[in-house]
């Protein structure tokens, strides 16, 4: 018949397989995880990769568009001004061509 100490041994020895079995399963599995979410993370990373590069060439389109705005509201206000001073010459003609008729009316 076993003596108490040798039931407490093979209790003890029993706990240690216990141990060293659920130890290497539960490496085995966070391993896994691990594997798992630093796989995901990368997945994630690259996707922020591309969405920054996508933003910072939508900020490049958007500064090439604004330059352009304001190259276009330049020629703009010089294209008002050229057509103000075509205006007065016109203006000046118009008058000048009706002071030359009245001279012509009065010679007449």
């Amino acid at each position: 018949m076993a003596t108490p100490q040798d039931i407490l041994g093979a209790l003890r020895k029993l706990e240690d397989n216990l141990v060293e079995r659920l130890t290497t399963e539960m490496d085995r599995r966070f391993v896994e995880f691990r594997s798992e979410v630093n796989a995901r993370f990368d997945a994630i990373e690259a996707r922020l990769e591309k969405l920054e590069t996508e933003y910072q060439m939508i900020v490049a389109a958007l500064r090439r568009i604004e330059e352009a705005i304001a190259e276009d509201r330049a020629e703009r206000a010089k294209l008002k001004a050229g057509l103000a001073e075509l205006r007065q010459k016109v203006a000046e003609l118009d008058a000048h061509v009706r002071l030359l008729e009245q001279r012509l009316d009065e010679e007449i």
